[in-house]
């Protein structure tokens, strides 16, 4: 017989076998690394998350945005209030909501992206996640869409 049977798990062992531990500590180090590699744009990784919802889909109310990356409404703000300050972003009142602001990326908020962030954000992912084969990264990008709701193709 077993004479570890009753024996408790070691906590190690158990979190390097807890998929949802795994899963958050492949996105902290994808934050992590993220964040290093944007602070030579001034910006973090929430500041990017908002101008590429942005470019994807057009202006959006703060409300929408923060909704889309799973933001509070205070920090929303605050990160609409720096990216307005950096001449990235334009707040203005929604036309069909006067309580609301449409929040539109200017076109140096789109430079900047395709220029400095989006290939930035390329190095890291490919940093990070290129120790996976081409077939497991996509395989992966398949069950975390599953996951999360979302798509390949979808919008965030």
């Amino acid at each position: 017989m077993g004479g570890d049977r009753g024996a408790p798990v070691p906590a190690a062992r158990l979190l390097a076998e807890s998929t949802g531990w795994l899963l958050n500590g492949a996105a902290r180090e994808v934050t992590l690394e993220l964040e290093e590699a944007l602070k030579g744009a001034d910006l973090r990784w929430r500041d990017y998350g908002v101008l590429s919802v942005l470019e994807a889909a057009g202006p959006l109310s703060q409300q929408e945005i923060g909704r889309r990356l799973a933001v509070d409404r205070s920090t929303m703000v605050h990160i609409i209030d720096v990216l307005e300050q950096r001449g990235l972003v334009v707040r203005s009142r929604d036309l069909t909501d006067r309580r609301a602001y449409s929040i539109e990326l200017t076109d140096s908020g789109r430079a900047l992206l395709v220029e400095v962030l989006h290939p930035v954000t390329a190095e890291v992912h490919d940093r990070v996640i290129g120790r996976l084969t081409d077939e497991d990264r996509a395989h992966l990008d398949r069950i975390l869409a599953q996951l999360t709701g979302g798509s390949r193709t979808g919008t965030i």
